[in-house]
């Protein structure tokens, strides 16, 4: 059983996925109560499920980035567990996450994350038909943090935006609509859910990550 963690951003996220089902799962506004929330929110879920900490396989992690607190609380508990009971863990970034939670479409896809300071992070990716790799959106770019009005000027139209998309972001979005899609409030929320789904992928190709020498990924 591979748990899930993703406290990069105010709303965490936790799953239970056993390889074929996803068996349990949990968003919320954590906000900056990532610390009190994250371990009861784990021993819920596992007892909801009939489960126990020694039922868990694997951990899989968001590593950011995101909330420099955030990310923090939930690397080092993932890396925590991991380390105590020597699982295999995996490490997952904000975007790819979020990413995945999309339709396959033409269009570019640029997946964001609030900054902070009237910020906002982002990459653009590209959906991709693969014979020699699975299908999905592939990061095109670095991640890139700026004002909203520098993001808004850079996008290659048209395109699709998704994310934690606050009121001034939707403002200086709005000229763009029709060229800009902002897909359905579902899809932006951020979901354990689709990083235990990457996170089973590369388990199967044994691609782990050494608890330590993974590294959280703060914006800069």
């Amino acid at each position: 059983m591979l748990l899930a963690l993703d406290t990069a951003t105010q709303r965490a996220s936790i799953a239970l996925h056993d390889g074929t089902t996803l068996r349990a799962e949990c968003t919320w506004e954590a906000a900056s109560q990532h610390t009190v929330t994250l371990l009861p929110a784990i021993v819920q879920l596992l007892g909801n499920s009939g489960l126990t900490a020694d039922d868990i396989t694997a951990i899989a992690v968001c590593i950011g980035p995101g909330s420099f607190t955030g990310v923090r609380i939930g690397v080092s508990v993932a890396k925590g567990l991991a380390s105590a009971r020597k699982l295999p863990l995996v490490g997952i970034t904000t975007l790819d996450v979020l990413a995945s939670a999309q339709l396959p479409d033409d269009r570019p896809l640029y997946p964001i994350f609030a900054a902070g300071r009237k910020r906002v992070g982002f990459a653009r990716y590209r959906y991709r038909e693969g014979s020699s790799f699975p299908a999905g959106w592939q990061a095109e770019t670095g991640v890139q943090v700026t004002t909203w009005r520098q993001f808004a000027d850079q996008l290659d139209l048209p395109a699709i935006v998704v994310g934690e998309i606050e009121s001034a972001g939707r403002e200086t979005l709005r000229p763009l609509f029709g060229r800009v899609e902002i897909p359905e409030p579902a899809r932006h929320l951020r979901r354990a859910g689709y990083l235990a789904d990457i996170a089973w992928r590369r388990l199967r190709a044994n691609q782990v990550d050494a608890p330590s020498a993974l590294l959280p990924l703060y914006a800069r």
